[in-house]
């Protein structure tokens, strides 16, 4: 079921990227990116005859292989990330530190969950400590 919101959904233009890439198996990925948002929202997949026809030839409305939409909610934002430092119950617990960012993280921020870098835990006056980045995409 799609998520009701009351966002209008984005209108306008965006400083956007384009990676094509041809791969050994004969098919062609395209991906196209939102520079500011930091999100790819479209990922293609075309055979070499389909990007062909598409490219060289100018053929209108070519058929595609796969296509994939994504990230929709974020294009036309700007992405924010900010260092955040939080307290967890147990030294050095990936899956604590995961449950714990959960439950603190600031409204509207998205934590990174990725808990293994050297310097992501510490401990001072007793008590222990993780460390991720977060981030939110503004509409301003």
């Amino acid at each position: 079921m799609a998520k009701q919101t009351n966002e209008k959904p984005f209108s306008g233009k965006i400083e956007a990227q384009i990676t094509i890439m041809a791969m050994y198996d004969d098919l062609i990925y395209v991906t196209i990116y939102d520079k500011n948002a930091g999100a790819r929202f479209v990922e293609m997949e075309l055979t070499r005859e389909q990007f062909i026809n598409a490219v060289m030839n100018r053929l209108a409305m070519t058929e595609v292989k796969k296509t994939r939409v994504c990230n929709l909610d974020k294009v036309g934002k700007k992405i924010e990330y900010k260092p955040f430092t939080f307290e967890i119950p147990e030294r050095g617990s990936a899956e604590a530190a995961r449950k714990a960012v959960l439950a603190v993280c600031p409204l509207g921020y998205i934590p990174d969950m990725d808990f293994a870098s050297q310097d992501t835990f510490s401990e001072k006056d007793g008590k222990f400590y993780a460390k991720t980045i977060i981030r939110r995409w503004r509409g301003d």
